[in-house]
């Protein structure tokens, strides 16, 4: 497995474990953790025996957003920080498999962009957010395309333009966080989850993620159709359809389940 300096990789079964490892610096995000973890979700994304990712961070925190010192930082006259942490944030969002986000401790700017794009969000009890870029004279730019998909436009400017601390119950209350608990709770439901998700074909699941990319925000009608159909049709002529269909008349589980 491919050695990384700002993050740990570990595999269990069909689920890929990507740690955060800065945890002297809060696991802040900087330029060569941004590049691992584009990799790390490469690897897994292409690994036909991974069905799951769970992201988590190493210490005390998950994360504590951008890395000051990196964004100070000038690389031959130009700041490449914005254009390496969008592309990370639309790679989690698009992400073809199953991601879930395990947060605690202080999460802050970036770091709820990293979360926000995750399918899901578990957040231990005691967690706290903010949105701290306007204390700083930035914007959370970045961000606010995967936070407004999840939380809405109106609640984010709420949070966003106060850059106000909130809990781990004001980030369920608004969407933020699928589920809080104690940390052995939410890894007990960490484990239900990636149970669930390995009984579903690969195949499926990655066209399952790939329809609702091109179906979200989209309003009904002929043109958002046409799409869904030739999805629909393109999947049920696979092997998996097959293969499903098959163990289903046969009452027996698909081969997937069987590894």
């Amino acid at each position: 497995m491919e050695q990384f300096n700002t993050i740990k990789v570990e595999s269990s079964g069909q689920t890929a474990h990507i740690y955060l490892n800065r945890p002297d610096k809060r696991n802040a995000i900087n330029g060569v953790m941004v590049k691992e973890l584009l990799r790390a979700l490469e690897n897994a994304g292409n690994d036909d025996n991974i069905k799951t990712v769970v992201l988590s961070g190493n210490g005390k925190t998950f994360c504590a957003g951008a890395d000051l010192e990196w964004i100070g930082q000038e690389i031959k006259g130009q700041k490449k920080h914005p254009e390496l942490l969008s592309g990370l944030f639309d790679s989690v969002y698009r992400f073809p498999k199953p991601l879930i986000a395990i947060v605690h401790g202080k999460i802050m700017g970036g770091a709820i962009g990293l979360a926000a794009g995750a399918d899901f969000v578990l957040a231990e009890e005691g967690s706290t957010f903010c949105f701290s870029e306007l204390r700083l004279g930035l914007i959370p730019a970045t961000i606010s395309p995967y936070v407004i998909r999840r939380i809405g436009e109106f609640r984010a400017r709420q949070l966003m333009t106060t850059a106000i601390l909130f809990d781990a119950s004001v980030a369920f209350s608004c969407g933020l966080v699928d589920k809080t608990g104690k940390k052995q709770e939410l890894e007990s439901y960490k484990d239900y989850l990636c149970k669930e998700i390995s009984m579903n074909a690969p195949g499926a699941t990655k066209s399952c993620k790939k329809l609702l990319l091109k179906v979200s925000g989209k309003p009904p009608g002929e043109e958002i159709n046409r799409v869904t159909s030739a999805l629909l049709k393109e999947i049920s002529q696979g092997s998996e359809a097959a293969e499903g269909i098959r163990a289903f008349r046969e009452k027996r589980k698909p081969v997937w389940t069987k590894k």
